[in-house]
């Protein structure tokens, strides 16, 4: 084998290049397991995550037993910020004698996004006709959400079947 080094004394400057050349890779290289997003829990109007997304997938929302559609329950994606969250959007507003109250959560599984996480509602209103989960950091995972409409009633689900999820 033909060594390139022969003859050559290693100066200290040498030895400290290496050890950077190495550490740099193993920095750059090594993943860091299961460590929680910059953007884990956080409302996505609040933070403008919201203003550029996209919706990765969509079910219509149902009364159990019903096929006439109430709302729509839609699993969204920013690019900008990495995140995904479940918005519910319902047809009906006054769910007399309240006002509706609907809901939304996502679940994040463990992974290289970090630890297992469901969060629920963002801060909205009862009575709005949207409503949305808090944000999960989701670079590299697809995670999965459920919700419901209130209709005044009873809830409307995805599909009709309540916890149904739908994913993204």
């Amino acid at each position: 084998m033909l060594d390139l080094n022969s003859g050559r004394r290693k100066t200290p400057a040498m030895v400290f290049a290496a050890a950077v050349c190495v550490t740099g890779l193993m920095v750059t290289g090594a993943s860091p397991a299961h460590a929680a997003g910059p953007y884990d829990g956080a409302d996505p109007a609040a933070t403008g995550c919201s203003s550029n997304a996209r919706t990765l997938a969509s079910a219509p929302l149902y009364r159990p037993g019903s096929t006439s559609q109430v709302g729509t329950i839609e699993m969204r994606y920013s690019n900008t910020c990495m995140t995904q969250w479940i918005r519910v959007h319902s047809s009906i507003s006054t769910c007399s004698p309240h006002p509706c109250r609907n809901d939304a959560q996502i679940t994040r599984p463990a992974g290289v996004d970090g630890p297992a996480l469901t969060v629920g509602r963002g801060n909205v209103a009862a009575g709005e006709p949207y409503q949305w989960s808090l944000m999960v950091h989701t670079p590299n995972t697809r995670s999965c959400g459920t919700g419901y409409a209130d209709t005044g009633v009873t809830l409307a689900y995805p599909y009709g079947e309540p916890g149904r999820q739908i994913c993204g």
